[in-house]
């Protein structure tokens, strides 16, 4: 099945989710392995709290770096599931976000999406995380920018951090996360919701402005 939703955008601007969207979190699963029993459990309860953290953060009016909630979260996790991990195992598992894999489809398909689009990064990532992931898999050159939370001090899904993208021209969200693609939406972005596990429609949320189920079939659509 093809690209579904109202309509193929007409957009200049293309602003990327980075985790979860361009690169897969079962890396981490792998960094985890030998450290904890069940390392996909670790890393999906550490995500979940880690999003949680960011998310009560913004709503208290409150701000710290991506690499503290995230540390925060991790500590949160080893506790919660009654690990006794050293300092030296946990800085392990934090520099995992530094390595994470990119989906295979990000190296095919930005070139096709960058020759017809302005390409940034829109991340709730520190901007030097992501800069750093980026070089070192291949993909910085295919990105004009990086649009960072900490400008803004303020995590998705705030309106503050789509308006960076916004303020650069008509421009789409592409994401992998049902609550970006919603934030998106809300603050007046077109947003394209990367389907990558086949998901039902979110109950919640206005409906995206297109459904792909992955990068290639997004390029295929906006070359048509």
């Amino acid at each position: 099945m093809g690209a579904v939703g109202r309509q193929v955008p007409a957009v200049g601007v293309l602003a990327f989710d980075i985790y979860g969207t361009l690169y897969d979190l079962a890396s981490l699963a792998e960094a985890a392995r030998g450290l904890v029993p069940d390392p996909v459990g670790f890393v999906e309860l550490w995500r979940a709290k880690q999003l949680e953290y960011a998310l009560l953060l913004s709503v208290m009016g409150r701000y710290e770096s991506f690499r503290s909630v995230t540390e925060r979260a991790l500590r949160y996790t080893i506790r919660r599931l009654g690990l006794g991990l050293k300092e030296r195992e946990m800085e392990t598992l934090m520099e995992a976000w530094l390595r994470l894999k990119p989906y295979p489809d990000a190296a095919r398909s930005l070139p096709r999406l960058a020759r017809r689009h302005k390409l940034v990064a829109l991340t709730n990532g520190d901007r030097d995380m992501v800069d750093a992931l980026l070089r070192d898999t291949g993909l910085r050159a295919h990105f004009a920018e990086i649009l960072s939370a900490e400008e803004v001090g303020v995590y998705k899904p705030s309106p503050k951090i789509y308006g960076l993208a916004s303020r650069l021209g008509d421009a789409a969200l592409v994401s992998s996360n049902p609550w970006d693609v919603a934030g998106a939406l809300n603050a007046g972005l077109k947003a394209i919701y990367l389907n990558r596990r086949g998901l039902p429609t979110e109950e919640l949320g206005p409906e995206p402005t297109l459904v792909v189920k992955d990068l290639d079939e997004l390029a295929d659509a906006l070359e048509a």
